[in-house]
């Protein structure tokens, strides 16, 4: 496998901004100002493992991220990885009336080998820097 599939790969455990789910009724929803990806594993990479994580969280009024937790996975070797990523994730804060308030928070996080699939079922989705989605047909 080349650098560039290894690199794409990773960048396909990623995630979008869009697809954050904040569970609340704030003026302001938070939004990503940091959202590295989680390490997707060679091994499981070279198994084909693939999936999807999805972690709720709390995103505190100074924006950082509690008490993450997987709400559904397709495969718990994701989880690890998954949840050690959320815990770095940086948010400017939910605003209610002016004033920075926590927000309970949904976000799902496609692992997805694209050398498994036609490209024309893969979706990639570019947002903010640091922020990408992946999704496919079926997941």
């Amino acid at each position: 496998m080349n650098t560039r599939i290894l690199s794409t790969c990773s960048l396909l455990a990623a995630l979008s901004a869009s697809a954050l789910t904040p569970l609340s009724a704030a003026d302001q929803d938070a939004r990503p100002v940091s959202q590295i990806a989680p390490a997707y594993s060679h091994d499981l990479r070279a198994d084909g493992v693939e999936g999807e994580v999805v972690i709720g969280f709390t995103i505190s009024a100074k924006g950082d991220v509690i008490n993450p937790r997987v709400i559904r996975t397709t495969d718990s070797e994701l989880d690890r990885a998954t949840l050690a990523a959320v815990r770095q994730w940086k948010f400017s804060p939910a605003m209610k009336d002016g004033v920075a308030v926590s927000v309970q928070a949904v976000q799902p996080v496609a692992f997805v080998i694209p050398a498994l699939h036609d490209y024309a079922s893969v979706r990639f989705v570019a947002a903010k820097p640091a922020a990408v989605s992946s999704k496919t047909a079926g997941l």
